[in-house]
């Protein structure tokens, strides 16, 4: 039974943070669809006052009582019971017969705000393969719209409505590829249009540009061509995001027209992600200086929050590989930029902080773009990137190994080894997941993190308790005598669980770091980063066998005591590093102070973070001389 408690709790505690960003964004997404349908089709079912397609009219009062109801669905968050008084504005617009270019602003307005407050990103991770999709339209879309995409295939005959012709001018020069993307994962209530949310993300995302492209000829888009090629546009069209958001009619002519129809068949000619996440960074933080401006405190800080996570975050990788300060500096400067937004700081030294911030972001272009990194920099990167990260798991699991060591029971060896085999494929699974199927967020990733590292720091605590308890040798053979030959699947489930968390936290970042490491680096030199990371494994293998080497030698007094410091020291790690996670993720709140920073050791100037240190070192201490106090008096 308690294995299986501990089983279900690994699982959940593991798989929360995730699940609950997935439902979010399903809801959120959903809503972003409707308000979108809203937006281009009530003009079809109003004018002037009068309903002129009962058919219509009806299906807009349909969707503006889901987008209520689904409003109300949505988790708690501040600014939230706004956008459910807004959602019923807009279910009244609706209603009363308003004007259509008042009810889109309406339905834009929303859509706007909802995927703000929710983190809700409207465009691919990176540049679909537009060509590739033609398969996928093939498979899944030419039976009904035809195989050029004018509505004509053999199976929508008899269709009503009809399917879509992709080459309408009046119908898809309304529609963002944002909104094709959300009709292909949600569907389309009340017509035969299903939705095909069981393909992977980017593969939606490549049939979006490729149905979004059909409306051009080949002659626009070569012309689209030739002017991007002169730098036509750039300032709009900076990124994957500013693509997919582009509504056709509003772009307008030449040369943005055509420019569009380029990039919308071509997204790759945009650039690498680093910029594009560059781009968005900026962005967010020039619309989180305005809400703030605005009087919209609690809105600039989720901006600027979302700049760092999904703007700044997935470049951290890249950086580290070339210069680990700036990274340091831009994380240091965006959480100074965040604080006062909640605080009410003045304007003027929140603007301050938004220039320094902007500076650094221009630095971190500089330097992303000097260049490769040759085949030296490329080994010693990799060596210290294992080397760094996989340190905390070694002595973690070194410590449990030479406990099993001690009492004797090597044949329970294989549990740990479970349980860190288990946390690799898992690892690797969470970054197959987060790089090819479904996009995790950074507030997820660093939710997760978080949890994990909280989780392993209350265990890792609890162990050093039961360690230092053991260190009287009579202690330990009462324990033996009565335990000991009995220890069975619960306990030994429980160790494997341990070996679990201390490797998972560490493996899928240092996937990620490596994964921006081999693009960072010259053709030439991506073997050295093989290289170095065999050193660097070679190096934790020979760290693991000496502490065993050592455990074994040691007297049972010294070695309970040493493992129970080991504990202590790894659980006060791992609690700075859970809490600044949370603390990045915007789960709580971030009070900065004058102290170092010491990453290997978990120690980072916040309030919140040392204080949970603090704790942890004042219950050790007291612990310590307690159990020292009874052993004198006994």
């Amino acid at each position: 039974m308690q294995r299986s408690l501990v089983r279900l709790l690994a699982c959940l505690l593991l798989a929360l943070p995730l699940h609950r960003a997935l439902a979010q964004d399903e809801t959120a997404g959903r809503l972003v669809h409707l308000l979108d349908y809203i937006g281009v089709d009530y003009g079809g079912a109003v004018v002037g006052g009068a309903v002129v397609s009962n058919a219509e009219y009806a299906e807009m009062q349909e969707f503006t009582a889901s987008v209520v109801e689904l409003m109300g669905g949505l988790p708690q968050k501040p600014g939230r019971d706004e956008l459910v008084a807004q959602a019923a504005v807009l279910r009244a617009a609706v209603d009363g017969k308003a004007p259509a270019a008042e009810v889109a602003g309406l339905a834009a307005q929303l859509k706007t705000r909802v995927a703000a407050l929710y983190e809700l990103r409207l465009a691919p991770q990176r540049a679909p393969d537009v060509a590739a999709a033609a398969q996928l339209y093939a498979a899944h879309c030419a039976s009904c719209h035809g195989a050029e995409g004018r509505g004509d295939g053999p199976a929508g005959q008899n269709l009503e409505p009809p399917p879509s012709d992709f080459h309408d001018p009046v119908r898809q020069g309304s529609q963002s590829l944002a909104m094709l993307y959300n009709t292909i994962s949600y569907g389309v209530s009340g017509t035969a249009m299903s939705g095909f949310g069981n393909l992977p993300e980017q593969d939606r995302w490549a049939l979006a540009f490729y149905v979004g492209s059909l409306r051009y000829d080949e002659a626009t888009r070569r012309a689209g061509a030739a002017a991007w090629q002169d730098g036509c546009c750039r300032d709009r069209f900076t990124d994957l995001s500013a693509v997919a958001g582009a509504v056709p009619d509003q772009v307008g002519g030449s040369p943005a027209g055509e420019v569009l129809a380029y990039l919308r068949s071509a997204p790759q000619a945009l650039g690498n992600s680093r910029g594009e996440s560059l781009a968005l960074a900026r962005r967010l933080l020039a619309q989180s200086l305005a809400s703030y401006r605005a009087g919209d405190g609690a809105g600039a800080y989720r901006q600027a929050l979302a700049a760092y996570l999904d703007g700044f975050e997935p470049l951290e990788q890249a950086l580290q590989a070339v210069d680990p300060a700036l990274r340091l500096e831009v994380e240091k400067r965006m959480l100074a930029y965040r604080e006062p937004l909640r605080a009410s700081g003045s304007s003027a030294d929140v603007g301050q902080l938004h220039a320094d911030l902007l500076a650094a972001l221009d630095r971190v272009e500089t330097v992303l773009a000097a260049g490769s990194l040759d085949a030296k920099l490329a080994f010693a990167s990799a060596f210290f990137i294992l080397l760094r990260e996989g340190l905390e798991a070694v002595l973690v699991l070194a410590a449990m190994f030479a406990f099993l060591g001690k009492a004797g029971r090597r044949e329970a060896y294989r549990y740990l080894h479970i349980g860190w085999v288990g946390a690799l494929a898992a690892g690797i699974a969470t970054w197959t997941v987060a790089a090819y199927v479904i996009s995790i967020s950074g507030a997820t990733r660093e939710l997760s993190e978080g949890f994990t590292a909280l989780l392993a720091a209350g265990i890792l605590f609890y162990m050093g308790f039961w360690l230092h308890d053991k260190a009287h040798a009579q202690r330990w053979q009462a324990y033996i005598n009565q335990h000991l030959g009995s220890v069975g699947g619960r306990s030994l489930w429980l160790l494997a669980f341990v070996a679990f968390l201390a490797v998972y936290r560490e493996v899928f970042e240092t996937i990620l770091f490596f994964q921006a490491l081999w693009l960072q680096t010259t053709p030439a030199g991506q073997s050295m980063v093989l290289v170095g990371a065999g050193c660097g494994a070679l190096v934790l293998a020979v760290v693991s066998w000496g502490l065993l080497r050592l455990s074994a030698r040691l007297p049972l007094g010294l070695f309970f005591g040493v493992s129970a410091f080991l504990m202590y020291v790894l659980a006060i790690v791992f609690a700075g590093k859970g809490i600044v996670a949370l603390q990045e993720a915007g789960t709580l709140p971030a009070s900065s102070i004058a102290f170092p920073r010491v990453d290997l050791l978990g120690i980072y100037p916040t309030v919140q973070s040392l204080a949970a240190q603090a704790v942890l070192i004042i219950g050790a201490a007291l612990h310590y001389g307690l159990s020292s106090r009874q052993r004198r008096t006994h």
